[in-house]
């Protein structure tokens, strides 16, 4: 056994590094399923790892909401809480648990006005992408975010449902599905938050410095 092969035997590999080390690309992953035991389907989607995602800052957020309207004018062109991709206000009151017998002594301004943000974690493996039955939400070329194709959604709101933590949204007005896409590596929220209660980081380091942003 060569000095590689034992490197690969005995240490952790992402599915970012089997790929590279098989040479299996999209294509071919989807051409091989038939030889997976189990898979209900010929089709394998296989994800790059983002490039990064956005982590929120409890302890620096006022609840001023400007990060929201930043989000919405930017992506849709009006102000909208509805829309935002980052979602301080739904669970402003209460946090997002919603209201509890101690609610008293947990976040949200009904409690300790420890203030938390749900925002996109750009997951390994998106369920909301997994989910969807159109195909509609693809990695974006340039950053790697999970970005919903306008011309594919059919408003079904089944990618709503598949994520634990509910960010993708439907338009009201337009029926279409919207989410987190980094801002094509601009990330407005993160650089119009007044307090600095955001922050873009890699997508490797938010696994081991904010765990808890991962938690369903």
């Amino acid at each position: 056994m060569s000095e590689t092969q034992s490197q690969l035997l005995n240490q952790k590999i992402t599915r970012r590094d089997f790929l590279k080390y098989t040479g299996i690309s999209a294509i071919g992953a989807t051409t091989m399923s038939w030889l997976l035991p189990g898979c209900a389907s010929k089709d394998i989607k296989v994800f790059e790892t983002a490039d990064g995602m956005i982590i929120h800052e409890s302890a620096r957020c006022t609840g001023c909401l400007v990060c929201e309207a930043t989000c919405s004018v930017g992506n849709d062109g009006k102000a909208s809480q509805i829309t935002a991709r980052i979602k301080v206000s739904q669970n402003y009151a209460y946090g997002p648990k919603g209201v509890r017998g101690d609610w008293v002594n947990g976040p949200g301004e009904m409690g300790n006005f420890s203030l938390v943000a749900d925002t996109c974690r750009q997951c390994e493996q998106p369920a909301c992408a997994l989910a969807c039955p159109e195909n509609a939400i693809f990695e974006h070329e340039g950053t790697g975010a999970r970005e919903v194709d306008p011309e594919k959604c059919v408003g079904c709101g089944t990618c709503v449902r598949a994520c634990p933590w509910g960010i993708p949204t439907l338009d009201p007005e337009t029926n279409v599905s919207t989410k987190c896409i980094l801002c094509h590596g601009y990330t407005a929220c993160v650089k119009d938050c007044p307090t600095g209660a955001l922050q873009y980081v890699s997508w490797e380091d938010a696994i081991q410095k904010y765990k808890e942003h991962f938690q369903v």
